[in-house]
């Protein structure tokens, strides 16, 4: 007899999973629980037997439609996965997987290399980002679609990957032998607007995140003067790793509660003062993609009132689903409760109303269009300020130091405008 497996909770924008502790009880078989299948089982053997076309009518192909056919109506989240799908979900809650180490990305019909992960294989091998993939063991990326690339890079760590690749200004393709490893995928990503105020990228919530997230904010916990937490096009993720993050920044109160199908159970989770981030505004970031596990990171904030949240309209998905394996290595995720934000609101269909909306656009690029400033012409005579305002309050300055992308994202600049503002209004209002 194969036993069920459960996973961890997810609060995905496809799903929320939560952690189940143990199966229910197995029905008793005699009773009228299962005399329902005697139509199932009637109807399943022939057209098995008797279908015209028995290629779609397989064992396998019946059972997935038959399970199909009883989710279909009873929520968006709630599915049949297939055994790869299933598989590639374990991976992205997880976070790591055998492979070398490449983000790929296809462009016209080619597979083309974004970059190799920090220290993986690929990497250390020397491959380069607009890398060419033209041949994964010998066999052309004529003959294969991007999917079936992407399966034959992965694999059991310890074996060996060839690839074949083309690269830019050189005549003759490349041929690497990698390693496989397991690479762990990097969901917190951070960058520094000023050296007290960093802006943290959360991509998904996964089973590392909760530990990521406090590593990168330890070293300035004396030094913070504001964050910019990023949850756009966040689809979710685990919620047990979301409830952590939001924990990180609540000193006590609630976090979230989730209710489930009996109605007077209500599961509560709190906050804990213990190695909290506190003293600093926070500015979150959302938008239409940012859902489930960062819906109840962003309203766990505004209910306390501990962040500023900036941007569009999210999401909207207020419920909780759990993952489980079933016999042939397909997976099954249910819908097992409804969440709500500590000032028991539900968000489900509405989602986060942001505290000051900021439509998303790109800022030009002044640059480009040969526009300048003062402070870009040759021998320009420097700036003396008669206040300190100046001094304190460089957003221009600070922002040359950022990225291309950064500049020119308007809701980040906004952000980081609203923290710089609130350190002059701190520092220049008197105290009583």
């Amino acid at each position: 007899m194969r036993y069920f497996r459960f996973f961890p909770v997810l609060l995905w924008l496809t799903p929320a999973i939560h952690a189940a502790s143990s199966l229910p009880p197995a029905p008793d078989t005699s009773s009228a629980y299962y005399r329902n299948l005697e139509t199932f089982a009637q109807a399943y053997y022939y057209l098995n037997k008797l279908y015209v076309d028995p290629a779609k009518v397989a064992p396998q192909s019946l059972i997935e439609n038959a399970i199909g056919g009883m989710t279909a109506k009873l929520d968006p989240h709630t599915v049949i996965l297939p055994q790869k799908e299933f598989e590639q979900l374990t991976i992205d809650t997880q976070g790591k997987f055998g492979g070398v180490g490449i983000n790929v990305s296809q462009e016209n019909k080619k597979l083309i290399i974004i970059s190799p992960i920090e220290d993986s294989p690929a990497m250390k091998a020397g491959i380069q980002p607009r890398d060419e993939i033209i041949a994964i063991e010998g066999i052309s990326l004529t003959k294969l679609d991007p999917d079936q690339a992407v399966d034959m890079m992965r694999g059991v760590p310890g074996s060996i990957l060839r690839l074949t690749i083309q690269r830019k200004n050189q005549k003759a393709p490349l041929e690497f032998r990698l390693k496989r490893e397991i690479i762990q995928v990097r969901s917190v990503h951070t960058h520094f607007l000023s050296p007290t105020i960093p802006y943290v990228k959360i991509d998904t919530f996964q089973e590392h995140t909760d530990v990521d997230l406090p590593a990168v904010l330890e070293p300035l916990r004396n030094r913070l003067e504001g964050l910019v937490l990023d949850l756009r096009d966040n689809p979710g993720g685990l919620l047990k790793a979301a409830v952590s993050v939001a924990d990180l920044f609540i000193e006590s109160g609630l976090i979230l509660s989730t209710v489930g199908r009996d109605p007077d159970r209500v599961e509560r989770e709190f906050a804990h003062k213990k190695n909290t981030f506190v003293g600093f505004p926070i500015v979150v970031l959302m938008n239409g993609g940012s859902a489930s596990a960062s819906e109840i990171v962003a309203g766990a904030l505004q209910d306390h009132g501990r962040a500023l949240i900036l941007g569009t309209q999210s999401f909207g998905k207020g419920s909780v689903q759990t993952l489980v394996s079933l016999a042939d290595g397909s997976g099954l995720k249910f819908t097992i409760a409804r969440y709500f934000t500590p000032n028991d609101r539900s968000i489900q269909a509405l989602g986060i109303t942001p505290d000051i909306l900021v439509p998303a656009k790109t800022l030009p690029d002044l640059a480009a269009k040969g526009i300048t400033k003062e402070a870009d012409l040759a021998y320009h005579i420097q700036s003396k300020d008669l206040s300190d305002l100046g001094a304190q309050n460089h957003i221009q300055q600070a922002m040359q130091s950022w990225s291309e992308g950064l500049r020119r994202d308007h809701q980040l600049v906004t952000a980081f405008t609203y923290l710089k503002g609130w350190e002059v209004f701190r520092k220049n209002v008197p105290r009583k």
